[in-house]
């Protein structure tokens, strides 16, 4: 029949007009939903505020201005580590989200992490910035931290947020934002200064060196941690509402 013929064209079954209009307005809603949510508000003010005002803190203070850039930026990861530690777990489950966090769970989003995940984190962020700021370790303070965002956060982020590598990739600008201020207030240190001959190290290249093996090393560990922990990246179906819509009714 008509019908039928129809059917087999468009590979609708059943109400072929109605049902493929129907998919068309689902894909159209899914594409829209997925570009829309490219980047959240929170990660573009993010990362816009610790780049744009830590390089004004630069040309204003030098190297000075980018300890207190990293300060004001690391400060706040240890304030949202803090709160999640309160919680009592990592992430709220997807019944207790708004409607604002429904509307980002289009997106990639993080998993569910163990306190202890948090409180590891702070003790190394306290540490890094403790070294710099009390005792003028520079470059330890710059491996610490690079421990922190470059090796755990990276890893966290492409590895087990739920989106596949393109699309968690694209959660990273305010984890990286962080790392080049961390590169930065490590290169801008005097190399003959207490920061760099603490670590036996005497350029800037040696520095540098130094920050990537602490963050493959943080990268390791996370992994490790993760594996151990049993943590898994969220299921997309519990946290977003337009997983799915492509696909056939």
């Amino acid at each position: 029949s008509g019908r039928a013929q129809v059917a087999r064209l468009t590979g609708c079954k059943f109400h072929p007009v109605q049902n493929c209009v129907h998919r068309g307005l689902r894909h159209r809603w899914h594409r829209v939903a997925m570009a829309g949510a490219t980047y959240s508000l929170y990660e573009v003010a993010f990362t816009a505020a610790a780049l744009s005002g830590s390089s004004v803190a630069w040309i204003a203070y030098g190297h000075i201005g980018l300890i207190i850039a990293l300060t004001c930026v690391v400060g706040l990861s240890a304030l949202g580590d803090v709160l999640e530690v309160l919680r009592g777990s990592g992430c709220r489950p997807a019944a207790d989200r708004g409607p604002k966090d429904a509307a980002a769970s289009a997106w990639p989003v993080e998993p569910e992490l163990p306190p202890q995940w948090y409180v590891g984190m702070l003790a190394i962020q306290g540490a890094g910035m403790a070294a710099q700021l009390l005792f003028g370790l520079t470059v330890l303070s710059g491996m610490l931290l690079s421990f922190v965002f470059g090796g755990c956060g990276v890893c966290l982020h492409l590895r087990y947020y739920s989106g596949n590598y393109s699309d968690n990739a694209r959660t990273l600008a305010p984890v990286l934002s962080i790392v080049a201020i961390i590169f930065a207030m490590v290169m801008t240190a005097p190399s003959d200064g207490r920061g760099y001959t603490s670590m036996g190290v005497h350029d800037r290249w040696g520095a540098m060196a130094l920050l990537f093996v602490a963050g493959l090393f943080g990268a390791a560990g996370a992994q490790a941690f993760c594996w151990y922990m049993g943590v898994a990246p969220r299921d997309l179906k519990e946290t977003n509402p337009f997983a799915g819509l492509g696909s056939s009714p």
